[in-house]
């Protein structure tokens, strides 16, 4: 009987070797998993492929401080961007303006959408002054053009468009 018991125990050991091995590599594929999950999460993410066309809004510009500037539109959008991570930059010479949705901001939009939290892929915009004489001089012999450097910016990551406009 000890030959017996000891063919059954050599028999098990390999049994035992492969279940062991398996459950190896499910913790191993579970470790790699969530290794590459994590990973993949921490990426940025890489924006839009909108397209913008940025031109010179109706009206006339002065040295007030309410003007409205330019009129934004899509090109081509097959995104709604989230006011969240959207940025707007406005440059007048060396003068660097902010441009959001916050009431503090030197310029802000009119919205022509339907949702107040996005910029929609069919909204047109309107950006105005805010306070702030962004173009436009009281010097009535200024000359009443006025060259906007425009960047707009999606998760950090700059969305195509018209970058430089001039307005009267």
């Amino acid at each position: 009987m000890n030959n017996e018991m000891k063919k059954n125990e050599e028999a098990v050991s390999p049994v035992i070797a492969t279940i062991l091995m398996v459950a190896i590599t499910v913790v191993l594929a579970g470790v790699l998993y969530v290794w590459a999950n994590s990973l993949a999460s921490d990426q940025p993410d890489t924006g839009t492929r909108n397209n913008f066309q940025a031109s010179d809004a109706d009206g006339a510009i002065s040295g007030g401080t309410g003007d409205t500037l330019l009129r934004l539109a899509w090109t081509n959008a097959a995104d709604d961007l989230n006011w969240a991570f959207v940025t707007f930059t406005l440059e007048v010479g060396d003068n660097v303006y902010s441009c959001s949705t916050r009431s503090d901001a030197d310029c802000s939009f009119d919205q022509k959408g339907s949702d107040d939290t996005k910029w929609e892929h069919n909204e047109i915009l309107y950006l105005k002054e805010n306070g702030v004489n962004i173009c436009g001089s009281s010097d009535a012999n200024a000359n009443p053009a006025c060259t906007l450097d425009i960047t707009v910016s999606y998760n950090g990551i700059m969305v195509a468009g018209t970058p430089e406009r001039t307005i009267a």
